[in-house]
């Protein structure tokens, strides 16, 4: 009997430890994932790469879900030392890759600003989580039914702003996606903290850490919804690009970047006040 005590006590200890090297993992992975995806946005040549060759985010997304079924289902790699932070590391790096194709057509500043957003409410929602008296893991059944409520209202507003053109329906859809989500955020938080009904083992960090990065990113999504349409961003691109890129003549497009029938070359020593002034008239 005195030995309960003291297995509570090393319980304790190794759940904290755990919940601690979990939410500093998911930490990196957000800090490590904002520079990658600042150094796309920003550094010209990376920018213009993710924009022409889309399909190479397409092939890094794909080959990180396969990844993380892989590393779902097998849990030999998941305990296994050699392997598990390998695992992680392509995981999300696939990830990051996968996404450059959408961060780079977004607004810059927008970008950075939704990402701190949501980066935000996903802190403030695994606080919550971690406080709230209910054990969202012993009632998972209510927690998916409100999940699917959520959807259904959203697919009902989404229904009203194609039919029926309802201003800001859409918005509303989108909020109750984003409820959905945040319920399941609170969830992920409580298995991760432990001392529920249900709750990860302590060895799971990677996968834990993944999981709420994966939170995250659902969420970033919605942020996506805000970026402008192909031929905004075409015309903005063109116009912000004049001191790099210059017209030709010939039919083959360059292998970097195409506009509609317009084929751009570098050209580092362009006159800007010139080719602005034959761009305008």
């Amino acid at each position: 009997m005195a030995d309960i005590p003291e297995k509570s006590e090393y319980y304790k200890r190794e759940r904290r430890k755990f919940a601690l090297t979990t939410y500093i993992l998911t930490a990196i992975f957000l800090i490590v994932a904002l520079l990658q995806w600042v150094l796309f946005s920003f550094v010209g040549f990376l920018r213009l790469f993710f924009i022409a060759y889309y399909w190479v985010s397409c092939i890094f997304f794909g080959l990180g879900l396969i990844l993380l079924v892989i590393f779902i289902f097998f849990e030999a790699l998941r305990f296994n030392k050699m392997f598990n932070w390998l695992f992680a590391v392509l995981i999300f790096e696939c990830i990051v890759l996968g996404m450059a194709a959408l961060v780079v057509r977004h607004y810059k500043y927008q970008f950075l600003f939704a990402f701190l957003l949501w980066t935000l409410a996903l802190a403030l929602f695994i606080v919550c989580g971690s406080c709230l008296p209910l054990d969202l893991t012993l009632n998972v059944v209510v927690l998916f039914v409100l999940a699917v409520v959520s959807i259904i209202g959203a697919i009902y507003f989404v229904m009203l702003y194609i039919v029926a053109n309802v201003p800001y329906s859409f918005i509303v859809a989108r909020c109750f996606i984003v409820i959905s989500i945040l319920m399941f955020v609170m969830y992920h938080a409580q298995i991760i903290n432990g001392g529920r009904f249900a709750e990860m083992r302590t060895k799971d960090y990677f996968l834990a850490a993944i999981i709420l990065f994966l939170d995250f990113l659902l969420l970033f999504l919605f942020s996506f919804q805000m970026a402008p349409k192909w031929s905004d961003f075409c015309d903005r691109e063109r116009k912000n690009n004049l001191a790099l890129f210059k017209e030709t003549t010939t039919t083959t497009p360059h292998p970097i970047l195409w506009w509609n029938t317009y084929t751009w070359s570098w050209t580092p020593d362009l006159d800007l006040e010139t080719t602005t002034e034959e761009y305008t008239t």
